[in-house]
């Protein structure tokens, strides 16, 4: 549906048009893989974090790089953390030589309910062919290159 029907409203510009569809399909899809998720307990955020020690050496990090590559960057990534922790998807280590330095490590429970949402969120959350995708991703890159 055309975002002026969906939203009834007019747009002045194609641009103040185009922010307000990339905002509305951001939420958009936001909210369809935050209900496709529920059955495996995970948050948007909480997968991030799952995915991010998945693609680590060792499946490990410190909470610092988890916090960088966030998609949603949160101030409060420990309590994030502490989650995760309560539910056995990660463990903390603390290195031996240095005794503030926390490293965050993906558990065996985890990589398997990472592997699970993943296989969710990738069953159709965004049903675009690869060709459409390939465009659309370098729109979109487009759009924050030339803003930064």
């Amino acid at each position: 549906m055309d975002i002026e029907d969906e939203l009834h409203h007019h747009f002045i510009n194609p641009q103040q048009k185009v922010a307000t569809n990339i905002i509305f399909t951001s939420n958009w899809i936001l909210n369809r893989i935050a209900v496709a998720l529920k059955p495996t307990g995970l948050s948007l955020q909480q997968f991030n974090v799952l995915s991010i020690l998945h693609g680590q050496p060792n499946q490990t990090a410190t909470v610092n790089l988890i916090k960088d590559r966030l998609i949603d960057r949160m101030p409060n990534v420990s309590r994030l953390v502490n989650k995760l922790m309560e539910k056995g998807l990660i463990e903390k280590e603390r290195n031996v030589l240095d005794q503030r330095v926390v490293y965050i490590k993906l558990t065996a429970k985890g990589l398997v309910l990472k592997d699970q949402a993943r296989g969710i969120i990738d069953q159709g959350i965004i049903e675009l062919n690869k060709d459409d995708s390939n465009v659309l991703n370098t729109l979109l890159e487009k759009v924050r290159k030339e803003n930064t």
